[in-house]
């Protein structure tokens, strides 16, 4: 496992931290326990697993927010903050966190990094999943601070599915909605995010009629899910791509009229899908410069199908109206995930594939070589994982906590959720707060660095810096 935890400072761990060596060696047996760290106990995310480690991967931090699907019902459970596994998470590729903000009443769905107002923001869903669909959309600057929260239009309540900002600095976004006859429908629509006025509505029951779908028996909550609405990507022409899981069919839709355009896959498609190119259930439907559009073919239909999903790469002829598979990217496992689930195209030509409710993700070069896969190791799972660039600067202090050993010795914990910057770790002592002094610097080691030295009295404090020894923020000095 990956998360470095270095908690145990009695007994057998205690005695092992007598000399760097040894510590180096209680460092690694401890990294199994799930545990809480030290100068953060509030945050408890789930450990990441990695069972390829990464080699030649693009730059960047992984993006997920993972939750207990057990859990998420149309009864929901408040858990403390403090021990959730679930909400908003970024790791390195060493499955360290980064940046986590713990969710215990709400779930959140699609963390990624967008551009708002030309300026790299995260975003994602908050609200309720698997029953009362409803939430807001959620934009946070590079400070991990509310820019705007998104809420759908016309007295309706926003889905998890989709939130993609567009560079007129709008928001499309999703929509389940139950009508008199218990048909639920999808719903797309695009809001201005600062005034939040609708300005564009596509409702799949006035386009796509129940003969497409291949679920139109009743659920257990008693109405008929014919379509459900899992993602909406802008074309390059700048109309909508529109992919519903249970007409395992991928639409365009003007996005002027609504109308549908073209079928890709299912029932009445336009296109001639080579065997090869088939895909059912998908969800991520995605247009690229270069023509080709990808999607993740989840390619089951119920929990326990033994049928392997893969993320596909199809290029369609317009004239010939067929449509052909370029690339597929599999798990060397077969791995399913019979929900959820994306594809993203990587600047070097690489994929960054989520597998859904599989629990797992995986990054593969531009041949289609696995170069990276984690998995959660709590049995959480997530819509949908990413990889990108992002420079962060929280606003608060970075926190410290101090344990002293029984040998004269005592272990400092410095961390700062959410930096991005941060090399080192400078710790000052002193008679008094304002009059601290360097005594150590430790190189940063995973989100929580654990540092053994002589034990002192007076103040401590933590200072992070950057790889130019720049200070980047200090804690707030304890008295030991």
């Amino acid at each position: 496992m990956t998360r470095r935890r270095l908690l145990a400072l009695a007994g057998a761990a205690g005695a092992a931290l007598l000399a760097p060596g040894a510590a180096r060696s209680a460092f690694r047996r401890l990294q199994a326990a799930d545990l809480a760290y030290v100068s953060r106990p509030d945050l408890n995310p789930p450990t990441v697993v990695v069972t390829t480690p990464a080699a030649g991967t693009a730059p960047g931090y992984i993006f997920l927010a993972p939750f207990d699907i057990s859990a998420a019902s149309a009864t929901y459970t408040t858990t403390p903050d403090s021990q959730s596994h679930s909400g908003p998470l970024i790791v390195d590729e060493h499955g360290e966190p980064v940046w986590f903000l713990p969710m215990g009443s709400q779930t959140a769905m699609g963390l990624q990094v967008q551009t708002y107002e030309g300026r790299q923001v995260l975003t994602w869903y908050e609200g309720t999943v698997l029953g009362p669909y409803g939430g807001d959309f959620v934009i946070f600057d590079p400070t991990y601070h509310q820019v705007a929260r998104v809420k759908a239009g016309r007295g309706r309540h926003g889905d998890l599915h989709e939130f993609l900002l567009t560079p007129q600095n709008t928001a499309l976004i999703t929509i389940y909605r139950e009508n008199t006859q218990r048909i639920v429908e999808g719903i797309v629509q695009e809001v201005d995010v600062r005034t939040g006025r609708v300005l564009f509505e596509w409702r799949s029951l006035e386009h796509v009629g129940l003969d497409e779908s291949s679920m139109t028996q009743v659920t257990p909550a008693g109405n008929v899910d014919y379509f459900h609405l899992n993602s909406v990507a802008l074309d390059t022409d700048g109309d909508l791509l529109v992919s519903a899981r249970h007409t395992s069919t991928v639409y365009k839709v003007d996005r002027k009229t609504g109308e549908v355009i073209w079928r890709l896959g299912g029932t009445k498609s336009d296109f001639k899908v080579d065997p090869a190119a088939s895909f059912a259930y998908q969800h991520d439907g995605r247009r690229h410069p270069d023509g080709t559009i990808t999607m993740f073919d989840n390619n089951a239909a119920a929990p326990g199908s033994t049928n392997g999903s893969r993320g596909i790469r199809l290029a369609l002829d317009m004239k010939k109206m067929r449509a052909t598979l370029v690339q597929e990217w599999k798990a060397p496992d077969g791995r399913t995930g019979w929900a959820m689930g994306n594809v993203q195209q990587l600047p070097d030509g690489g994929a960054f594939v989520g597998w859904g409710t599989a629990g797992s993700f995986s990054e593969f070069d531009k041949n289609g070589n696995l170069r990276f896969d984690a998995r959660f190791g709590d049995g959480s799972v997530g819509y949908r994982a990413f990889r990108f660039a992002w420079s962060a600067k929280p606003t608060g202090k970075p926190a410290i906590a101090v344990r002293q050993n029984g040998d004269g010795t005592m272990t400092v914990f410095a961390s700062w959720n959410g930096a991005t910057d941060v090399a080192h770790w400078q710790v000052h002592a002193g008679a008094e707060p304002g009059k601290l002094r360097a005594i150590a610097v430790h190189r940063r080691h995973g989100f929580e660095t654990a540092m053994t030295l002589p034990a002192t009295s007076g103040y401590l404090s933590v200072v992070a810096v950057d790889g130019s020894r720049r200070h980047l923020g200090a804690a707030t000095p304890i008295l030991l």
